[in-house]
């Protein structure tokens, strides 16, 4: 009897430990499919404003190729910024020597941008804004220009996550 009840109590306080690094130290957990379905969703409430807008298709053509190089650039960057302060710097330095941040990075970042990029290239062709760019270049340029607030868009859940 007395056995089964340490048992308990052990499994009683792993819970509340579980528990207190979710809502009070905010700990990240790990990338999961969930996550992905909830990226998918930001991105495509954030790219769905931006693709019917004329202007942006406008402007998307006018891009060079300095233009989408810096906006690809500035992407990484904001997200890379991202994934470190908003999730990283979170995770227990005793944890980091097994969460190492190339790692933690890489997953979250790839999969993102992957996000982002697919569905600026799923908005295209549903509005058949394809259509009007007239070139697979122009298709590219635009694909890059919504990339960026989609890429927000799949990195808002994490965020509202964290806080």
């Amino acid at each position: 009897m007395k056995k089964e009840q340490d048992e308990i109590d052990k499994e009683i306080l792993r819970k509340i430990d579980k528990l207190e690094d979710k809502l009070l130290e905010k700990k990240p957990s790990h990338f999961r499919k969930r996550d992905v379905v909830n990226a998918t969703f930001g991105s495509l409430l954030f790219g769905l404003p931006f693709i019917s807008k004329g202007l942006l298709l406008d402007i998307s053509l006018k891009l060079s190729a300095t233009n989408l190089f810096w906006i690809i650039v500035c992407t990484a960057v904001m997200l890379s910024v991202e994934i470190y302060y908003i999730a990283y710097s979170r995770v227990p330095k005793s944890d980091r020597p097994h969460r190492h941040f190339g790692q933690f990075w890489l997953k979250r970042f790839t999969t993102i941008y992957g996000i982002a990029i697919l569905t600026s290239l799923f908005l295209v062709y549903l509005y058949g804004i394809n259509s009007l760019a007239g070139s697979f270049e122009n298709i590219v340029k635009i694909v890059v220009a919504t990339s960026f607030p989609c890429a927000v868009g799949a990195a808002v859940p994490s965020l509202l996550k964290q806080f």
